[in-house]
């Protein structure tokens, strides 16, 4: 689930950060969107106005425009030739398909981590452990952020590069940051990082890597279940003939 794939300042950017004018414009404005969408800020066909968009980011309509067909490219957003962009509606299925992307690219890394992994690191990542256990026992948001530094330190010591960029392709497909508001996640990840801890611990990829599946295979069913009741993914439709 970790939006902070390396710990890079690109997946740490959020809603409420600035639009930087010494960067590209139309990817940051792009993730912006993204998160728009998965927030239930936008739904499923709304329309989205360039002008709008461009006036809150306070950048010119055409980084807008670039973020749009780039955004149409990955289905996020359609192009309506004369009536604009509008948001595509995201089935409950298509979104857990993403982060059955995202646990299997997460479990890998977490493989080569078992690999390299030294003790000192070891310690660190009990620390982080330890730290978010306290911080969920107190609902205390800042758990997001340790849970996120905890994977950004295992995709850091995997020495994995291609494995992280693959990870980061993923998650830029279903960005989403407020995890302690998630019902079930504050339970579900100090205790899914158990067997995750032992595996590496232990140095054995196969049970470092299954952990990690199954720890974001089921945050991410989560996830799923709180977006479709508040109406921002739709159930899937029964097969013909069902």
């Amino acid at each position: 689930m970790s939006e902070r794939v390396d710990g890079s300042a690109e997946s740490q950017e959020g809603l409420g950060v600035p639009i930087d004018p010494g960067q590209r414009l139309s990817p940051q404005v792009a993730r912006r969107v993204r998160e728009m969408i998965v927030g239930g800020e936008v739904r499923g066909n709304d329309a989205l106005r360039t002008e709008h968009l461009a006036d809150r980011f306070g950048v010119s309509a055409t980084p807008v425009r670039e973020a749009l067909m780039s955004l149409s490219g990955e289905g996020l957003v359609e192009l309506r030739p004369g009536r604009g962009f509008r948001v595509v509606q995201m089935s409950r299925q298509d979104f857990v398909d993403i982060y059955d992307a995202q646990a299997y690219f997460s479990g890998e890394l977490a493989a080569r981590a078992a690999a390299h992994i030294t003790d000192a690191e070891m310690t660190s990542l009990h620390a982080l452990q330890d730290q978010l256990v306290a911080a969920t026992g107190r609902g205390d948001p800042v758990s997001e952020r340790i849970e996120w530094d905890l994977h950004a330190m295992i995709n850091q010591v995997a020495r994995a590069d291609r494995l992280s960029w693959l990870l980061r392709l993923t998650v830029r497909h279903a960005p989403f940051r407020a995890w302690s508001t998630v019902e079930g996640w504050s339970s579900a990840a100090p205790d899914d990082h158990l067997p995750l801890l032992r595996g590496l611990e232990r140095r054995n990829p196969r049970i470092a890597r299954d952990a990690m599946t199954a720890h974001i295979r089921g945050v991410g069913e989560l996830l799923a279940d709180q977006l479709t009741e508040r109406g921002i993914l739709v159930d899937d439709e029964p097969p013909a003939g069902s």
